[in-house]
Formats: C-alpha cells, structure tokens, sequence
C-alpha cells in the first residue's frame, strides 16, 4: 500500500498570467504501513524541547481576503493569494461602489486591453442578461486590415460591424434609422433631429447650427420623412438633401420675402454640411442600414479600426455606436445590464466624445450601462477635459505600470492611492495592475488567462508577425 502522490503548491512567480498550479513533488519511495506506525521512518535525532512562547511563529495568522467573492474570477491578490474577480454590476449591487464605471490606464502592452477583453467582454458574456458593446479602433497587424476584437467577437459567434470608407464588403449605418431615434429617452422624428444636430455640428468641424439653420433642418427632415414614407422605404440622408433649402408652402405664407430668402440661404448651408456625408464617406451613413447591423445581440462590435483619424468620419462612427446603444437599452426588456466598451479611449480626450461619455456615464445607474474606457496617459489629459471628470467618477480602476514619474503621480493623485504607490507603479510587472474599487484600499492584482484566451487576445501581431 502507498501513500497518495503528496502535492505542493508552487509559488506565483512575479509577472506572470496563470493562476497557481499544483504540481507533483516527484518519485516517492513507498513505505510499509506497520513499520511507519512504529517510527521506523522517523527523524534519527529526538527534537529539542520548546516552549508555546517559541512556537509561536509557527501558528501564523491568516490573511483575510481583500476582495469580495461575487463576480467573475480574473486572477489572485499577489498579498493574500486569493481570488480576484470583477463584475462592476455586482460591486454596485453590494454597495462597494457609487458608479458602474470602470477606467484602466498605463503604458502600452502592459495587459490593459487583455483585461478588457477577458473580463469586459468574453467572460461577462457569460452571465445571463449581460450585453456587450465594443468600438474598436486599433488595427489587428499591418497586414491584417481588421479591428483587434474580431477574433473575440468570432469566437463568440458574431461577425463585427465593420466601418471602412468606400469597401463593399463593410457595414453601413443609417444615421435616421429608426432604432437610433430613441436616444435619450425620445422618440420619433425628434430623436432623428437630435442625431442630425449632432452629426451636423461634427461635420462643421465642432460648430453647432444656428437657430436658422436648426429650423430649415427640422422643415427638411419632417418633408423628406413624408418623401419616405410615400416611397414605403426608411427615410435617409439623401431625403434629407432633397429638401435643404427648399421652401415649403406653408413657410410661404408665414415669412416675409427678405425671410424667405435668409431660410434658403440657410438650408443652403446646412445641404453643404451633409452633403459630406455621401461625398467624404460613402458607404458608410449614405443609404439602408446593412442586414448584419443588428439590435439585441449578447455581443456587438463596431470596427473602425480603418477609417481615418482625421476628420468626421471616427467621431460620426462613435456618436452613431452610441446612439445604437441606448436604442437597444430603450427597447430591451428590463433586467438588462450593458458594457460599453472603449478600448483604444485617447481619441475621446480633446473631442465632442468625451461629452458623449460623461454624458452616458451619469446616465448609467438609470440605464444600467457601465462605460469601461482604456486610456494610456492621465497626465496627457487637460484638466478640463470632460475626460477627467469621467475618471474621477468611475467607481472601478485598474492602475498598470506608468513608467514615467509624473504619469504614475497622477495617477496615484486622481485615485487616491496611498503613499508609495507611485513609485510601485512605475515598477509593475507586466500582467500586474492596482484594482481600486469605491473607498477601498487598493489591491495588487495579477491577472491570469486560459490557453483559449492568450491565442484570441494578442495585440502585438503587428510586431511579432504572429499570426493568429
């Protein structure tokens, strides 16, 4: 008769992604029962006499786990070595936070859009009445022309929504659809002329329309939703071009000539705005919405990873993605919690997104929404940017290595970090990240990974050459 195989659990090394594995000690030589119950196989030399005073150390204290044990495991506190795990809907749901908002920041490939998309995203799909968003900017590889979340959205069995100008093969987005004119909580012709305002003002590089201009552009959105509606079809942006600076009949008899001719003037205008929209970007907001552009699915990904970073074109994209989300919220059953994510979040800082943001941000308690928004730099951010004023409200952070003195002080200051943790933030293994939830002190995570996660959550193919 032999003993069981005697295991011991091997220590985490610093740095790296998998949880602690228990592994055999090796060849045990077996022993014979009887003569291990006589002693045979004791020490040869009797202990030395003690005192409980002396054997205290032995009797060591046990750490109490820092983290709650509600949400979805995602690595091991490096202190205690017990579970982590992450759920913002849940952390709220206890109490531990006043938003369902989560920030990460850090230097790039450090693990902060693995953690994204392992706990965001794949293992959130998980959970019953979870829903997940994702604008994807940043490329796959040079050779590979595709957002980096495609792999993760086919494994979860979805084709992503490709944006790219001019390919027939991608996706299109009618800005008047009518699962976008819910936005906010109003519907009807009124949530399409708040989507026109908005992409009006983008397309006049960040000026808004004057009050003529708002006028002729509710005259020519309600005669060309009446256009469409004759034609059986959706109205579209080429309804809307029909009637810019047109004067209807009943404009006729309520303005005077000197009137009439500032109203077609201004219609005028407002048609060279958006005429941008065919001209500079077609294919991408100038016709029906594509058939694979879908309400309700558990996992949506909008790829404008190839539209250029200058211009209208990422802010329109990102405007229209979030319009369509709180669409889908207005018109899913309750009960519904949704993960907007935003991987890639240095394009919101400095342009109308980031209002978009903080805008959804005091917003999600009520839509059950929880913004999750990558960023590099803090210290890169004006102080009055809306952008910081999202950070500073997010009731979950995720801190990676700052290499650079000032960016780890400001990041330490906005979060509240206790003393020293600056400089233990410029020092971070990679795979490592400060969790600061709500009031609580900050916890060292490392984060781990399965096999199946590491082949879909590569982001350096375009150095490596990789392929996936």
């Amino acid at each position: 008769m032999t003993d069981t195989t005697v295991l011991e659990q091997t220590q985490l090394p610093i740095g790296d992604w998998e949880f602690p594995r228990l592994e055999p000690r090796g060849y045990v030589e077996p022993r014979n029962r009887i003569l291990k119950r006589t002693g045979y196989y004791g020490g040869p030399v009797k202990g030395a006499p003690s005192t409980s005073r002396q054997v205290e150390v032995l009797n060591q204290g046990i750490l109490e786990s820092p983290m709650q044990f509600e949400g979805l495991l995602s690595g091991v506190e490096t202190l205690s070595k017990t579970p982590s795990v992450n759920d913002q809907f849940q952390a709220y749901a206890l109490g531990l936070v006043d938003s369902p908002n989560v920030v990460e920041a850090g230097d790039v490939g450090v693990g902060k859009s693995t953690l994204m998309k392992c706990d965001y995203v794949l293992r959130a799909l998980t959970l019953l009445r979870r829903r997940v968003v994702v604008v994807d900017k940043k490329q796959q590889s040079p050779t590979e022309p595709w957002g980096e979340y495609t792999n993760v959205a086919h494994t979860a069995g979805v084709d992503p929504i490709r944006l790219a100008l001019g390919d027939r093969d991608g996706s299109r987005i009618n800005m008047l659809d009518p699962a976008l004119s819910q936005t906010r909580f109003i519907a009807g012709d009124t949530g399409a002329l708040m989507v026109l305002q908005q992409a009006a003002a983008l397309l006049n590089d960040g000026t808004p329309l004057d009050t003529w201009e708002r006028k002729a552009l509710r005259a020519a959105l309600r005669d060309g939703a009446a256009q469409a509606r004759a034609r059986g079809r959706v109205v579209n942006i080429y309804d809307v071009l029909d009637h810019c600076g047109v004067i209807s009949d009943e404009l006729t008899r309520q303005m005077s000539p000197t009137a009439l001719e500032r109203m077609h003037e201004a219609g005028l205008t407002l048609r060279f705005i958006l005429e941008r929209l065919p001209e500079e970007m077609p294919g991408l907001f100038d016709g029906e919405t594509s058939e694979n552009v879908k309400l309700g699915e558990k996992l949506t990904v909008f790829d404008i990873s190839q539209l250029p970073e200058d211009g209208p074109a990422v802010p329109l994209a990102m405007m229209l993605a979030n319009a369509w989300t709180l669409g889908t919220i207005r018109r899913s059953e309750p009960g519904w919690k949704t993960t907007f994510c935003v991987d890639e979040g240095w394009f919101l800082v400095g342009g109308p997104m980031g209002k978009v943001i903080q805008s959804n941000a005091k917003l999600s308690r009520a839509l059950g929404l929880s913004n999750v928004v990558n960023i590099h730099h803090i210290s890169d951010i004006p102080a009055d940017d809306p952008a910081v004023a999202f950070i500073k409200e997010a009731g979950t952070m995720h801190l990676f290595r700052q290499s650079k003195a000032d960016d780890a002080v400001a990041a330490a200051q906005i979060a509240g970090l206790k003393p020293g943790a600056a400089e233990q933030l410029m020092t971070l293994p990679k795979g490592q990240h400060f969790k600061k939830v709500g009031l609580a002190a900050e916890v060292r995570i490392a984060h781990f990974r399965s096999e199946l996660e590491r082949q879909i959550t590569d982001t350096s193919a375009g150095l490596t050459g990789a392929a996936l």
